[in-house]
């Protein structure tokens, strides 16, 4: 394959990814990076872009004039969904020549739109191409992967699916991901976040990553943790010595090495059915799990207030009823305002 043929296939990618809706946060970022690293790469977006939308037309006129098509195109924030709008009847004719090129180029770049299309579909796995899947600030996503296995984000969450031969690698890079891992394939699943590495030998666990620490929970089946990119990770095997974590416990991974603790997978897991549980877990704990989906952030700066331990179920995005739940613990009142929660200690009666 040449650097060509690579360049197209990757045009046909971000083609069809501004056609399945609004390109948003890194996804727009990394298109406009794309697009302004070389005039080859606007040409070949061009060139699927107007494969696509007007190949009949072009096909039924004697001159298509692609260089004056492309004179027009400026690189441009905010120009690039303009960019394929252009009717090519509008455009001045340059000769017959270069029509039987572009037409010959256009057979080609229309297989390219078909690949792309499949591994579209199949969300990169064909081709080897990663893909990224991201929430929003109090968003949750299910996502169900080619090789049958799905991973749940939690809400402000991101990760990328790697494929090769060898192994199904996600990376999280930010938030909190509940995966079930499919059995059959003969490649393994490893999840990667910040310092910390699980390779799944089970079938269900949750990776959560903050700074400097990620935790993995095994909720079912066993997964193996480890700290770093270890040497062994080319080869097929686990080493005898690798940390294996078994359903109902939890392993803490950071510069220090992994460190393992039993844990109520009930609390663990209950963001996945937009719940949050809590049993007898220190009140900074709790409100910062509302944080991750609340619009009005809660604010507890005392220390004591922080520690207090609670318990209780409220539902993940019912900010009003952890209002009022916060409002019957003693010693407690609530400051709010349309910018912020702030909990504070009452004042002590006369």
């Amino acid at each position: 394959m040449t650097p060509q043929d690579d360049e197209m296939r990757t045009a046909g990618h971000w083609f069809i990814a501004n056609q399945a809706g609004p390109l948003t946060g890194e996804d727009a970022k990394a298109f406009m990076a794309w697009l302004r690293a070389s005039p080859i790469h606007v040409r070949e977006y061009f060139e699927v872009a107007r494969v696509s939308r007007h190949f009949q037309v072009a096909a039924g006129d004697r001159e298509v004039p692609l260089q004056s098509f492309l004179e027009q195109v400026r690189v441009e924030a905010g120009e690039v969904s303009a960019l394929v709008r252009p009717t090519l009847r509008q455009l001045p004719a340059t000769g017959s020549a270069l029509v039987r090129g572009w037409k010959l180029a256009a057979v080609g770049a229309l297989a390219v739109v078909a690949g792309v299309a499949v591994w579209w579909a199949h969300d990169g796995e064909l081709f080897g191409i990663p893909k990224t899947y991201q929430t929003v600030h109090g968003g949750q996503r299910m996502q169900r992967l080619p090789d049958g296995s799905t991973l749940h984000l939690d809400s402000d969450s991101v990760v990328t699916v790697h494929y090769s031969g060898r192994e199904r690698l996600v990376e999280l890079t930010r938030g909190r991901a509940l995966f079930r891992v499919m059995h059959g394939d003969p490649r393994r699943f490893r999840v990667a976040a910040g310092v910390a590495g699980a390779i799944a030998v089970g079938t269900r666990f949750q990776v959560s990553l903050n700074p400097g620490v990620a935790t993995i929970t095994v909720a079912e089946g066993r997964v193996a943790v480890f700290a770093g990119e270890p040497e062994w990770l080319g080869g097929q095997g686990l080493p005898a010595d690798v940390q294996r974590v078994d359903v109902g416990w939890q392993a803490r991974v950071d510069d220090r090495g992994v460190s393992v603790r039993s844990v109520d997978l009930d609390q663990a897991v209950a963001w996945a059915e937009h719940r949050i549980l809590f049993k007898q877990r220190p009140l900074g704990e709790v409100a910062a799990e509302f944080n991750r989906y609340g619009r009005i952030p809660v604010e507890i700066e005392d220390p004591t207030l922080r520690a207090l331990p609670v318990t209780g179920m409220l539902d993940a995005a019912d900010t009003e009823s952890f209002i009022a739940f916060l409002e019957t613990l003693p010693g407690v009142r609530v400051e709010q305002t349309p910018t912020r929660i702030k909990v504070v200690k009452a004042a002590s009666a006369p």
